[in-house]
């Protein structure tokens, strides 16, 4: 059953086994089938992570849908009622989405929890464009009218950083180490191996994944990871820095910004899980234009404690390659 129209067959073969057979924790699949066709799926991908300065395996809930002319039948809730019991019997007490908006009332049904409204934020890098992208969405429309016009008055002086652009692959290592020395600040967040970092980011993919990575004295202080959705819209995915610098962290957001637009992009957009990360965003001009919900589902007595614990925490690192957005 295809889910994504802009692609050809044979990516589509491609995309979803890089996906699930890549996965480095391994991913579980529930499907229903009718007489030989799958007309329902419910998966999961599996993951390490931090919760109060424990590692847990977690496991992010993705790609649920059911054929259109097998909906309001059950096969939702049933897939993933199955799923999220297997889920737990392999180790993976907490599993957590960020579903779209169809997919929400089905997800409660299963007794998921709201852990998270996390902020999206938006900045446009070619007005007419990007207009013309969202002609018919008034309030996105007038959102983006609002983030053009704001930028006039955003100046920051930028911090003197050698900021290298490089393929995904050549600098995730980078990556790696800055969440390393960052984690500490969360009370949650998956863990970014190198191993998780080029699965999320392989450096053959249509979104042609870049790191910008900012030196200073010869050492890389922060770096972020982007690239652009089939849509057009370019994707900060993952933003660290050493300490809380919020100029450096300014500073590659906005040569990110840049490489965005000079590859292509009419706007760039970004998720903003903690605090810090929402004034890096502000200071470039970027503005809040709504909420990503993240759920959490307890799949066994452990899983119960551990969403408690989820729901407890004051700050959190989920980024939009975390969320399967990008």
């Amino acid at each position: 059953m295809k889910v994504y129209p802009n692609l050809t067959a044979e990516e589509y073969v491609t995309f979803w086994k890089e996906k699930y057979l890549k996965c480095p924790k391994g991913f579980v699949s529930w499907v229903a089938d009718a007489d030989g066709e799958i007309v329902g799926h419910y998966g999961a991908l599996v993951a390490s992570a931090t919760l109060s300065g424990k590692s847990i395996l977690v496991s992010q809930a993705v790609d649920a849908f059911t054929h259109p002319q097998w909906r309001r039948q059950g096969i939702f809730v049933g897939l993933g009622s199955k799923l999220l019991d297997d889920l737990g019997t392999r180790g993976a007490h907490l599993t957590y989405g960020i579903p779209n908006k169809a997919a929400m009332p089905g997800h409660m049904k299963l007794s998921w929890v709201v852990a998270a409204k996390i902020p999206r934020y938006v900045r446009i890098v070619d007005r007419d464009r990007a207009l013309s992208a969202y002609k018919g969405s008034k309030s996105k429309a007038i959102a983006l009218r609002l983030a053009s016009s704001m930028l006039s008055s955003r100046r920051r002086k930028t911090a003197p950083l050698e900021v290298h652009a490089r393929e995904a692959r050549e600098a995730l290592s980078e990556v790696e180490r800055l969440w390393r020395e960052s984690a500490g600040r969360y009370q949650f967040s998956i863990d970014r191996s190198a191993d998780y970092l080029a699965w999320r980011y392989p450096a053959e993919s249509a979104r042609r994944y870049a790191v910008l990575a900012g030196e200073e004295k010869g050492r890389v202080i922060v770096a972020s990871v982007c690239g652009i959705a089939p849509s057009g819209i370019g994707q900060v995915a993952e933003l660290f820095v050493e300490g809380e610098r919020l100029n450096e962290a300014g500073t590659i957001l906005g040569r990110t910004v840049s490489h965005l637009k000079s590859v292509g992009s009419h706007t760039v957009e970004g998720i903003a899980s903690a605090r810090f990360l929402e004034r890096v965003f502000r200071s470039e001009g970027f503005i809040k234009v709504s909420h990503v919900p993240m759920i959490a589902h307890a799949n066994d007595e452990e899983g119960r404690r551990q969403v408690d614990s989820l729901l407890q925490a004051r700050e959190m690192l989920l980024s939009l390659g975390d969320s399967d957005l990008a």
